[in-house]
């Protein structure tokens, strides 16, 4: 890895803004990075709870610290964004982009697919419909996307990601044959929205299935028809929305199912595995099958 000062570290966290107390020698040489349990000589590291105190903190030559623990190293940053500082570092001084930028090899591109500028499309994927991609959005491999589908600005989809089917719908006659229902809604993307592989998300029957801007989705979710997902939520694997259910902003969800037409507000939390089948409040923390309110 290359060397780096700690000055050239807090001079690109002084040109993003960021907040933070520093002691130690600037002009310290760092060969790259490191995590705390697996430490290497000369790098910086990150110190994230009381937990780190397990490790020898003070032969590290610069620890990036959350706010409030007490590190005796060498060098310290203290900051209540240290998670973010670390990895922003990193970003910066040795980012690697595994994705060169432009349209991947074998990659069809419908004739009424919009891109915004510097839009970055994987291998092997298919985008055919009506399809807007805003600026800076990064496509990865194997990605389909069919009839309506609008995709904010700096989004991330992952490979193997499905977008744009028709949802499970089906009207029957007496006898029970059941017949597929047409879809004609579409997805809506905000700006912002980070999409892991392997997720699914379907159109809406007539209304837009929607994520909200800032909204974050792990691999292996299953978004159905017509949801509705607020700013700022956060999706881990596995987690199963059916169809109309809504979530507001700020909610977690941990490998959490909600039933159809649930509605969950604004900074709720689902417990990991919870099967949700009665409507959340807001803030509430809710555990369990079926899911109940945390006492």
């Amino acid at each position: 890895m290359k060397e780096i000062r700690i000055a050239d570290i807090l001079a690109f966290l002084n040109e993003e803004g960021y907040c933070y107390e520093f002691s130690g020698d600037r002009s310290s040489i760092l060969k790259g990075f490191s995590s705390l349990k697996n430490y290497k000589e000369g790098t910086f590291t990150w110190a994230k709870n009381e937990k780190a105190y397990q490790n020898d903190l003070e032969s590290k030559l610069f620890v990036i610290a959350q706010e409030g623990l007490s590190v005796a190293a060498h060098n310290v940053l203290y900051s209540e964004q240290s998670k973010k500082i670390f990895f922003d570092v990193i970003d910066h001084f040795y980012g690697e982009n595994a994705q060169e930028k432009g349209i991947g090899q074998d990659t069809y591109i419908g004739p009424n697919v919009k891109l915004g500028k510097n839009v970055t499309i994987g291998h092997h994927c298919v985008l055919d419909g009506n399809i807007v991609i805003g600026d800076n959005t990064r496509i990865w491999n194997q990605v389909t996307m069919i009839n309506r589908v609008d995709i904010g600005c700096n989004c991330e989809i992952q490979s193997g990601c499905v977008l744009g089917h028709d949802g499970f719908g089906w009207s029957e006659d007496e006898q029970h044959n059941r017949k597929m229902i047409k879809h004609y809604g579409g997805i809506c993307i905000a700006d912002n929205v980070y999409i892991g592989p392997n997720t699914v998300v379907d159109r809406g029957t007539i209304d837009d299935t929607t994520i909200g801007e800032g909204s974050r989705i792990d691999a292996n979710c299953f978004i159905a028809h017509n949801v509705v997902i607020g700013k700022n939520a956060v999706l881990i694997t596995g987690t199963r929305l059916y169809g109309s259910s809504c979530l507001g902003d700020n909610v977690y969800a941990a490998s959490a199912m909600v039933r159809n037409q649930i509605k969950v507000e604004d900074n709720a939390m689902l417990g990991m595995g919870c099967v949700v089948t009665k409507d959340v409040k807001a803030g509430a923390v809710v555990m369990g099958v079926p899911a109940r309110e945390k006492e």
